[in-house]
């Protein structure tokens, strides 16, 4: 690392530092004004325009020109200014453009040769002197030129024209504006003369230097070219271009008026200026061809001048443009490509380097006019030794508030530049120093923080690659690197202006700042005092020995030494008088930026302005408003205000480009500025921002914005007042905001002309029409560049303002319905900045169901979507197909035709979920049983504790895992709650029952950050049995859990009843466990004393049943109440406190309320009832919730009575705090779990005042095992209720959509779970039939899964064409479907009903009642003869049955569980069975043979099978992973192999059949099988040899598939919620479809090649089947590959045999490289 790196590194910005990198080509064009205006026009209309788009496209760069003679009027040289700005610029231009940054123009015209504005009083009094001396008036020089005293040393100054010539600008009166224009350049000419005059005479006397003489002589354009290149820097033909146009015969045509524009002519006597013209070819010809050479310098000799200089219709003047054209084209490209591949070794090239060199730069500059704060820097450097030190003491951050303006960020930049410079001497640490808001990196908190953590880790030496992208893992990792710090290198790090983060991912809560920190670290961070709250949240969650200093006001004799100071670094001064104005004025604003801005005023002041035209304020706000005032009246009102306000209303700042663009595009600022003439190019002057930006530059900050460089206000002041004088009016607001969205959108770009009007003056004046249109040249915003970078400003500034615009038709149009730019941004941005989009326009319009839609659907496929972002697609269509609105039906037309070849299974119905249903999503990740959740009091995070020892955080908004805890519990988490703050999660084992049984005993608590994941303390202490859950208390500074021992006295067990309190800063108990009562705890809150002291409160059981209070931080019992009116007392099971701490309420025989502050008690106005099991207080603590055995009651607190009572049908479900009353738009709801746990259940509550208590039962929330938790959240646009389960899954349910049943089913409660209909019936189901096809695959019939209905689907198009609801005898459910082989008739059967139905209405045509209850049809070949299949469990017997003369045929009694019943050709049936196969005949059913199975072992049995297509062979699967092939005509074995292998093949359970099913593809080249091993296999029909091994199942796979044109395999796991999708070519996952429900099954439609899933919660999804390019998908295969991964310095791992690991065994027959293990989502 070089030591310039090393520096950087470090934070040493002390020494010179290398110059930022721009992203900007930005060239400066000199020439004189009229004689190149052909050439700088056709360049801005023709050139300029490909150069930005060049730029833009290949490099990332804008292109940039300063042509500070386009557009010039007049105007421009009022204060004298022009001259001063063109070398500033020329300066910039220098500093920042990559590659050219000056183009000259020379022709034969040396051009204006203006004398200086500001002179040197000891020069202008010289001069003076002379010309009195050579008896010239000195009249002219007295009156135009003042002495300015306040410079140092003095100046005289121009005075501008209009002072003197009041009508030099007043377009309004042409005549006299004409006429003062005349008397100006007479004037001028007069002083001309005279000052060069004397400058040539005092240079001959010796009393001028030949310089100081120059500046009298030279042009305009020689003083650019001598700055631009002839006193430029080194490698100038890197950087600048020379063009030479001459006329050989233009001095023949001198005495044409118009030569004058083209050569320098003497007014007097009209002939050429010889000494213009001397000087013109001394630069041209010698001094510029001495620095430049061709290419660099390029001249063109033209033969025929005209009138008009450059004549296209002079056949060599049109030749010599289209050449300069081409020329300039290519030598800019050749100049900007050579600096880009030149800048590889750039510091900047490396983004953390850039990233600190730009907050290095920052820090450096505001050290420079740093002065005082002496004892607030001497604060900040006695904490930071002590924390490089060691030191004990704080460890928290030190904090540092102050008012805007009061100079926090000067006193960051300084204790920075100290820290690695002076406070350390030679062992200064490593100091990271970053100026939030400056840089898009430091905008965010979750780039920040990666920002960081690259930054400490390449300080330490360790690998930048470990550093995660999403918020959550960035939080912990950055956590993880402070701990890298030593006492040899401590690590220091300064964070200003934490108000200045984006508020987004919750950056204001300051829960990714660490609150303790690892030895030899020390954080510094500032903040304003009470925006967004951050320090008031700092305060509460840092600890109490936190360092807090403030940032005070400077004293008035401390803030005049440093104006005083500021002025003489300036070389300037001020009165006496204008010194008083200054005092004055600082004794009622001090602030620092107040200062400045009082400085940057007098700064300005003359000597010899009188006090009354001094112009101060005592505000902040009142010195910028004067800052504007002078700009509006300076640059014109419109101009300003327009140009600030883009600035103002932008995101992240605007790039100058743009500004520039918009200015152009904004009709009424160019109406304006060319209110009194016509522009060549309908564009704004680049001049004009130029002049505007030169007086405000000090108060913007340049930063780097989503690959642009952009300027911003740098202080909030500026925004505030920007807004409150030019964005009042919403309708200005709307205007600009529109604007900027044409501008991105593209609209006036590419060539478009924008239409506009002219005035009425210009129509008059000009001979113009009303209307016209004009190309602007503005810049195109493809969403990709050609390059394949996506356009990051169009993705992330396009939606923001057409959001603010309040256009939500252009918003949809464009962007958020608008499926390319969804997927650019998706794929530019990710996934997180989209949704945020959402999020913005929903708040901004919550009405918008379209966006609402589409935001949902987009959330719910969240986790799909991080993986692979073409899945794009599936969510899109799978979602919002039937979704209503003219912007979504475009959106998902547009995803269907995007999807082309590329998605191997294209859905084309809505089969996921609804948009904005019910279901929001379904959050898996455990492995075992959900067992609790809970969710942060913000609703952004929800915490899942399962059995299999982990808890999970999830970030609820995208459904994703945030944070696996795991490690430390090695027993299940029953249990977790969140701290107030939301800062901390603590999980537990220990049960509330089970006293007996010691095996449950678990003590383990542990602590964790929910940020960050981290484990944060463990809790020990706890005796591992306990019945109360913890709580934690309100300031989440201390735990508290009730526990009991357990101990045997010989004949007896002895118990002990104690509640424990922890610290949560360190994890140490504050005192022993105090025995809290003589019984059990039944239950424990915690409350508030008057003092604000936190309080326990207990409740005791039998025995003691009083309820005690106690002094947490002591132990001390402070009170103990209890009913002693009654002689029997009963105890209080449960207790709730109020959201002050003040009133507990309690049961004892009734209901009551406890004051904890005066022990006093009253009960409620209700009569005496059981037990409560939950107690809480709703409605901001007005109402009381309590739930017993016999319902729910609200009670009023006020008045002490009961509001109304509440039963349930079914019951509510026995689990404590389990019942919610929620309220929705719609309607006010209950939502609780059933009686036995089996879904949660919503109801509607009677009404205040309703002579009936009891619920309606309005929705089910199920899933497919009994839940285990329910909890509700609240969020910003929503409530949800939040579903745990044994089926290891969680649901999130959006209450929202609930809407009220109108005569709902009083029943409804009670239906089956949602569970599979082949897990219910596992035994029988592979002989039954419940999906078919009819009328030639034109539509499919499905049975549901609970047998209730029938439905009717089109093919062709996935909708649904009827519904019928199944009416068999005695309430039997519909189990079986078929067809005859024609697919005309439809047949059901459930029990005793054999059911005929319509094939296009299910209109039921006939109906036989059977004599015995058969589960099962199968029709046969000929379409009359059919088997009738009896028995529930397995098919007990079969018979024959005639449906068209509906008499019996036969009976067959199955020896073993039948299989597969499969219709031969000939007639007759086979019929494969567990242990034999049997073939008997259609006619009657007898028996033709019998073949027995031969088993190595008991227990082998035949579970699935497949006949191939001439019906010769027959295909089994069997339970010991052994694949048989049968001859059909004989039964005899062909042969067998091993198929599949389970590590233990010696044990069988009822999910262990090794081969779970078996299908051959549609012409019998493939055949696949699918096992309990967690693979699917596949195999060639020809050769029986293993193709492909398809792994990543998560659970036993039970089905696997080809699709008819054996392209693709689906399989899908046991409770597992994917079907994956295989290639059959490659050997490769193409996609996962994510089904949200378990798979009832797969459906191969062989003709249309399509593919039918049915889910267990009764969903249809239709899927089209693409031909793929196998060429294609083998090079995008090898794309997808991850590269190979460079060798680490350690060894690799071992195995126990002494060989590295390999992933794979070599000796495995598999596809590609080997087993292809499952990644989700990816499409190739």
């Amino acid at each position: 690392m070089s030591d310039v790196h090393q520096q950087l590194l470090f934070g040493k910005c002390h020494n010179s530092l290398p110059p930022l990198r721009t992203r900007v080509v930005r060239i400066f064009t000199s020439s004189t004004f009229t004689d190149t205006s052909v050439e700088r026009n056709a360049l801005m209309r023709d050139i300029y325009p490909k150069l930005k788009d060049y730029c833009k496209s290949k490099y990332g760069l804008e292109f940039q020109v300063v042509d500070m003679r386009w557009g010039v009027r007049d105007e421009a040289t009022d204060d004298h200014l022009t001259s001063e700005l063109c070398m500033n610029e020329i300066a910039a231009c220098q500093k920042l453009s990559t590659g050219p940054n000056f183009v000259t123009f020379l022709c034969q015209k040396y051009g204006y040769r203006p004398f200086p504005p500001k002179i040197p009083a000891a020069e202008f009094e010289v001069m003076r002197k002379v010309s009195m001396e050579n008896g010239q008036s000195v009249e002219l020089m007295d009156e135009w030129f003042q002495k300015d005293e306040n410079a140092v040393p003095p100046i005289y100054v121009l005075h501008p024209i209009s002072s003197k010539l009041t009508h030099f600008n007043d377009n309004k009166n042409p005549e006299k504006m004409d006429e003062d224009r005349k008397k100006w350049w007479q004037i001028f000419e007069s002083l001309q003369d005279q000052l060069r005059n004397a400058a040539i005479v005092c240079e001959t006397k010796g009393k001028f230097t030949a310089k100081q003489a120059e500046k009298f002589k030279i042009s305009v354009t020689h003083d650019e070219v001598k700055h631009g290149i002839l006193e430029a820097s080194d490698n100038k033909e890197d950087h600048c271009v020379c063009f030479v146009r001459k006329f050989s015969d233009l001095e023949q045509h001198v005495d044409n008026k118009e030569a004058k524009n083209f050569i320098d002519i003497k007014w007097d006597n009209n002939e050429v200026d010889d000494e213009a013209k001397q000087l013109l070819t001394d630069l041209r010809d010698r001094s510029v061809p001495s620095c430049l050479k061709s290419p660099n310098l390029v001249v063109s000799t033209l033969n025929h001048w005209s009138e008009k200089g450059i004549d296209l219709d002079i056949q060599e003047h049109k030749q010599y443009l289209d050449n300069f054209l081409k020329t300039f084209h290519e030598t800019m490209v050749k100049l900007i490509d050579r600096a880009v591949e030149g800048d590889v070794n750039n510091v900047s090239n490396d983004p953390m380097f850039e990233e600190i060199l730009q907050h290095l730069t920052f820090c450096k500059f505001k050290c420079q006019s740093f002065h005082g704060r002496v004892n607030l820097l001497s604060g900040i450097k006695e904490h930071l030794q002590e924390r490089a030190q060691g030191k004990p003491g704080t460890a928290s951050p030190m904090v540092i508030s102050g008012e805007s303006g009061s100079g926090k960020t000067s006193v960051m930049a300084k204790a920075a530049f100290l820290t690695a410079s002076e406070w350390f001497g030679s062992n200064s640490p490593a100091v990271i120093v970053r100026f939030l808001g400056t840089t898009p990196s430091s905008t965010g908190v979750r780039q920040l923080l990666k920002s960081l953590c690259q930054q400490v880790l390449t300080i330490y030496g360790d690998s930048i690659s470990e550093i995660p992208d999403d918020y959550f893992r960035v939080v912990r990792r950055f956590s993880e690197v402070l701990r890298y710090a030593t006492r040899d290198k401590p690590l220091v790090i300064f964070l200003d202006s934490l108000d200045q983060l984006s508020a987004a991912e919750g950056a204001h809560r300051m829960a990714w700042l660490p609150r303790n920190l690892p030895p030899h670290v020390a954080i510094v961070v500032s903040t304003l005092p009470s925006e967004f709250g951050i320090l008031s949240r700092l305060q509460s969650i840092l600890p109490e020995t936190t360092k807090f200093l403030e940032v005070k006001a400077l004293s008035t004799d401390e803030s005049m030494k440093i104006v005083e100071s500021w002025l003489q670094s300036e070389k300037r001064a001020v009165t006496n008088s204008q010194k008083s104005i200054i005092s004055d004025v600082i004794q009622k604003c001090s602030l620092p930026l107040f200062l400045k801005l009082l400085f940057d005023q007098a700064s300005r002041w003359q000597s010899y302005l009188p006090p009354n035209r001094i112009q101060v304020e005592s505000s902040v706000k009142g010195m910028i408003s004067l800052i504007f005032d002078r700009l509006e009246s300076y640059h014109g009102k419109t101009l300003v205000q327009r140009a600030l306000g883009y600035l103002t209303i932008s995101q992240n700042g605007i790039a100058e480009a743009e500004l520039e663009d918009l200015l152009s595009l904004d009709d009424e600022v160019l109406q304006d500025v060319y209110a009194y003439w016509l522009p060549p190019t309908r564009r704004i002057p680049p001049l004009l921002w130029t002049r505007i930006r030169t007086e405000i530059n000090d108060y913007l900050v340049e930063r780097e914005a989503e690959g642009s460089r952009v300027i911003y206000w740098y202080h909030r002041q500026f925004i505030e007042t920007a807004k409150e004088r030019y964005l009042q009016d919403p309708k200005v607001v709307t205007k600009l905001h529109k604007m900027v969205s044409e501008y991105f959108i593209g609209c006036w770009s590419g060539g478009k002309k924008k239409p506009f009007k002219y005035s009425q003056e210009q129509m008059k004046k000009f001979n113009k029409p009303e209307t016209d249109a004009e190309d602007r040249n503005v810049a195109p915003q493809p969403l990709q560049f050609a390059d394949g970078r996506f356009n990051i400003r169009k993705l992330e500034q396009l939606p923001y303002h057409l959001i603010f615009m309040e256009d939500m038709d252009q918003l949809k149009e464009h962007a958020l319905c608008n499926f390319e730019f969804l997927m650019a941004k998706l794929k530019g941005l990710g996934l997180g900045e989209v949704l945020q989009d959402f999020t913005s326009a929903i708040e901004h319009n919550s009405s918008d169901n379209e966006i609402r839609l589409v935001s949902d659907a987009i959330r719910v496929g969240a986790s799909a979507l991080r993986e692979e972002s073409e899945n794009l697609v599936f969510e899109l269509i799978g979602r919002l197909k039937d979704a209503d609105g003219k912007y979504i039906a475009k959106l998902v037309s547009d995803a269907e035709r995007s999807a082309g070849s590329q998605v191997p299974l294209l859905p084309y119905n809505q089969c996921f979920p609804e948009a904005g249903g019910l279901l929001v999503t379904q959050l898996i990740g455990h492995t075992d049983e959900v067992q609790c959740v809970a969710a942060t009091t913000d609703g952004r995070l929800l915490v899942s504790g399962s059995k299999d020892k982990t808890a999970i955080i999830w970030e609820l908004e995208s459904s994703t895992i945030l944070h696996t805890l795991k490690g430390h519990h090695d027993g299940p988490v029953f249990h977790l709650v969140i701290s107030p703050d939301n800062l901390l999660v603590i999980t537990y084992s220990y049960r509330a029952t089970g006293y007996q049984d010691q095996k449950l005993r678990n003590g383990q608590i542990n602590v964790w950050n929910v940020e960050t994941g981290e484990h944060f303390l463990k809790l020990d202490g706890h005796a591992g049995f306990g019945h109360c859950e913890m709580r934690i208390t309100n300031d989440s500074k201390y735990a508290v859990s009730e526990m009991y021992t357990e101990g045997r006295d010989r004949t007896r067990i002895i118990r002990q009843f104690f509640y424990v309190v922890w610290s949560l800063e360190n994890g140490q108990q504050l005192y022993p466990p105090v025995q809290a009562h003589k019984d059990a705890i039944n239950d424990l809150v915690l409350a508030n004393s008057p003092e604000g002291r936190h309080i326990i409160v207990t409740s005791g059981e039998k025995s003691d049943p009083s309820i005690k209070t106690w002094d947490l931080l002591t132990g001390a019992m402070l009170t103990e109440v209890l009913d002693y009116s009654k002689l029997h007392r009963r105890e209080s099971e449960k207790l709730a406190v109020t959201a002050d701490g003040r009133y507990i309420s309690f049961h004892w025989e009734k209901h009551g309320i406890l004051d904890v502050h005066t022990g006093e008690f009253q009960y409620f106005n209700e009569r005496e009832r059981n037990g409560p099991y939950m107690m809480k207080f709703i409605d901001n603590d007005e109402k009381l919730l309590v739930l017993d055995n016999f319902g729910l009651i609200c009670y009023d607190v006020s008045t002490m009575s009961a509001i109304r009572t509440m039963s349930f049908n079914g019951g509510h479900g026995g689990k404590e705090e389990l019942a919610f009353i929620v309220k929705n738009s719609n309607m006010e709801m209950v939502i609780a779990l059933n009686e036995g746990n089996e879904y949660g259940a919503v109801w509607t509550p009677p009404k205040e005042g309703d002579r009936s208590d009891y619920c309606d039962f309005v929705e089910r929330l199920p899933h497919i095992k009994d839940l285990t938790d329910l909890c509700v959240v609240s969020q910003q646009s929503s409530q949800l209720a939040i579903t745990a389960s044994k089926d290891k899954s969680i649901k999130v349910w959006n209450i929202n959509s609930i809407k009220k049943r109108d005569g709902a089913e009083k029943d409804d409660y009670n239906k089956d779970k949602n569970e599979p209909f082949y897990l219910k019936h596992e035994a029988i189901y592979r002989v039954l039939q419940r999906v078919k096809t009819v009328d030639e695959e034109q539509r499919i019939a499905v049975a549901d899964n609970l047998g209730k209905h029938l439905s009717l689907y089109d093919v062709d198009v996935g909708k649904l064409v009827s519904k019928k609801k199944w009416e068999g005898k005695y309430n039997h459910a519909l189990s079986s479907l078929d067809t005859t082989p024609d697919g005309r008739r439809l047949f059901g059967i459930g029990s005793f009903n054999l059911t005929e139905f319509d094939t296009e209405t299910l209109q039921v045509k006939s109906n036989k009642e059977l004599d015995m209850s058969c589960s099962g049809i199968r029709i046969s070949n000929n379409g009359t003869s059919s088997l009738l299949i009896t028995g529930r469990s397995y098919a007990d017997d079969i018979y024959g049955y005639d449906i068209e003369k509906q008499w019996y045929r036969g009976h067959h009694d199955p020896n073993t569980r039948a299989n597969n019943i499969h219709f031969l050709r000939n007639g007759n049936v086979l019929l494969v069975m567990t242990s034999s196969l049997v073939i008997f005949t259609l006619q009657n059913l007898d028996v033709i043979f019998t073949k027995k199975f031969e088993f190595h072992r008991s227990g082998d049995n035949m579970i699935c099978s497949a006949v191939t297509k001439d019906e010769r062979i027959l295909y089994t699967g069997f339970q010991d992973g052994n694949v048989k092939l049968y001859d059909i005509s004989s039964g005899n074995e062909l042969t067998q192999f091993q198929a599949h292998r389970l590590a233990d093949d010696n044990r069988y359970g009822s999910d262990d059949y090794i081969i779970s099913d078996l299908n051959l593809s549609s012409r019998d080249q493939f055949f696949v099988t699918s096992s309990s091993d967690r693979t699917v296999k596949l195999w060639d029909v020809a050769s029986l040899r293993q193709v492909f091994v398809f792994g990543g199942h998560v659970d036993v796979v039970t089905m696997a598939k080809i699709t008819a044109d054996d392209q693709l395999v689906l399989s899908t796991a046991k409770e597992q919620f994917t079907v994956h999708v295989w290639s059959t070519a490659v050997g490769v996952q193409l996609i996962n479809i994510n089904s949200y429900s378990p798979i009832e099954s797969i459906t191969i439609i062989p003709k249309k090649n399509r593919v039918f899933i049915m889910t267990s919660d009764d969903r249809a999804m239709f899927f089209k089947v693409n031909k793929l390019d196998e060429s294609k998908l083998r090079a995008r295969l090898e794309e997808k590959k991850p590269k190979k991964p460079q060798p680490k310095r350690s060894s690799p791992t071992k195995s126990k045999t002494g060989r590295a690991d390999k992933q794979l065994d070599e000796s495995q027959p598999t596809g590609q490289s080997g087993t292809v293990k499952s990644k989700s989502c990816v499409v190739l």
